[in-house]
């Protein structure tokens, strides 16, 4: 009999809730609409920035025989942090921009034998550039190394340099106008019980006055 009646007061309140919305609607489509017409007005006027494009390249590093059979001729940790260090450019932050532009080496998940070069920059010239430097700069500095070998296999690229044709900074002007009518949404039906909660504090007040 208890849990007919803690069930029957519950659609009770389903129901009442319901029927505050529905009392509020306008309220609830006004503001979740004045929200959403403020993020587009924010996405149609935003100043885009400089577009900042990422390159990479998959590098395999090379390997010389020894009497155990064939060696990987560097380490791909000792790589990243000579290549980083030669490459004389510095991660810098973007004015205004939580993004960074410059050289950075990666190392894939599983090997030991590759590295990822990424470059991250305003232009594609400017990213093939370093990206080519850099990677010259690994094979000259391999050479000295495998001058007393004489069965290797040299470094090499996997693939060509490739480039993301959006950019790394694009504002994602649509997830901001999808948020934000999500967000009015909900904020606007959050307003609207505390209005009826103030609302009923009041009443109560006056009711036992």
């Amino acid at each position: 009999m208890n849990q007919n009646n803690y069930i029957q007061e519950d659609e009770i309140d389903l129901a009442q809730l319901a029927k505050t919305l529905w009392s509020h609607k306008n309220f609830i489509i006004l503001f979740t609409v004045t929200i959403t017409l403020l993020a587009i007005v924010f996405v149609v006027f935003f100043k885009n920035p400089k577009p900042i494009y990422l390159g990479t390249l998959l590098v395999e590093i090379g390997q010389y025989k020894t009497a155990d059979g064939f060696k990987e001729i560097d380490n791909p940790n000792n790589l990243k942090y000579i290549l980083e260090a030669e490459s004389n450019d510095k991660l810098e932050k973007l004015e205004n921009q939580d993004k960074q532009i410059g050289l950075t080496i990666d190392i894939p998940r599983g090997t030991n034998k590759l590295i990822l070069l990424n470059a991250k920059y305003e232009s594609y010239k400017e990213i093939k550039d370093k990206i080519e430097n850099i990677y010259t700069k690994l094979l000259e500095n391999q050479q000295e190394k495998l001058k007393m070998y004489k069965d290797y296999i040299p470094t090499k690229k996997i693939g060509q340099i490739t480039i993301d044709e959006e950019p790394i900074n694009k504002p994602k002007k649509k997830l901001i106008v999808t948020v934000s009518f999500v967000t009015g949404f909900i904020l606007s039906i959050f307003l609207v019980f505390f209005m009826e909660f103030i609302s009923g504090i009041k009443n109560k007040e006056k009711n036992e006055l």
